[in-house]
């Protein structure tokens, strides 16, 4: 009775990643499938299931928040378990179907404000079912913030307070990928502003995608170094609630009771 009236205990997993998505008015149509197809090979690739299953349990939990200005933030992916390619297809499936949401500016402070909770109770926000040593943050954009509130004269003062505050929240590492940046001026815009923490001895990172086709190559080198990333840390040694124990002393009678009766 006890069992079927308790909530499921969240999954435990090595990391949870969630993908920030960039689909602001500069990412055509074809930019943006070009994305979410590179989203659904890399994460089906033997590359990053190695990466996943060389983790202490061996599974991820992942989430693709789409955002572009202030006002726009939409889940593409709820949160889900990948430990195989069976369940890395699950995801290359529903993040090939999603369908665009909207267009707009850019607010890369904004998507991350709205991203931190989302990890759940490693972060301060609602249990999402999964429970991790690490907790990532990968944002993918083509631009610099020009929409998260307020407006000040430097927007980049905005995103970097987005970032320190989520670090501050619980979040260990925040990654980004710089698209469409032959320049390297976007590089260094989210080398500045946009990543920060780390996971034990490794650091943050950017990648970079000069062109929207060089993409997935980017965001293959981003997701094993980030999975292989969580996957040495340890998980902490599991000590029973209080209340289970409370529980003990009277399955022990019951054992014995059984026992005696049996003899």
């Amino acid at each position: 009775m006890l069992a079927s009236t308790a909530k499921a205990a969240p999954v435990k997993v090595d990391t949870e990643l969630l993908l920030l998505v960039d689909v602001s008015g500069s990412v055509s149509e074809t930019d943006y499938a070009l994305m979410t197809a590179a989203y659904g090979r890399v994460m089906t690739s033997s590359a990053v299931l190695n990466a996943i299953q060389s983790g202490h349990i061996g599974k991820i939990a992942t989430s693709v928040l789409f955002w572009s200005s202030n006002t726009n933030q939409s889940v593409g992916v709820s949160w889900m378990e990948i430990s195989d390619f069976s369940s890395a297809q699950n995801f290359s499936n529903l993040i090939n179907a999603a369908t665009r949401p909207f267009g707009g500016a850019t607010a890369i402070g904004t998507a991350i404000d709205i991203g931190t909770p989302m990890f759940g109770s490693e972060t301060g926000g609602t249990e999402n079912g999964f429970h991790s040593v690490t907790q990532i943050i990968n944002v993918a954009g083509d631009g610099v913030d020009n929409s998260t509130s307020p407006r000040v004269r430097d927007r980049s003062v905005n995103v970097a307070a987005a970032r320190d505050a989520a670090l501050a929240a619980g979040v260990d590492m925040i990654n980004g990928i710089a698209i469409g940046d032959s320049s390297g001026a976007l590089e260094q815009y989210y080398k500045s502003f946009v990543m920060g923490g780390s996971v034990e001895e490794t650091a943050s990172f950017v990648e970079r995608a000069d062109t929207f086709s060089a993409f997935e190559s980017a965001l293959l080198r981003s997701l094993v170094q980030e999975i292989n990333t969580g996957a040495v840390v340890s998980p902490p040694e599991v000590v029973p609630e209080p209340s289970a124990l409370l529980f003990l002393p009277i399955s022990c009678l019951l054992i014995l009771r059984r026992n005696r009766s049996n003899s």
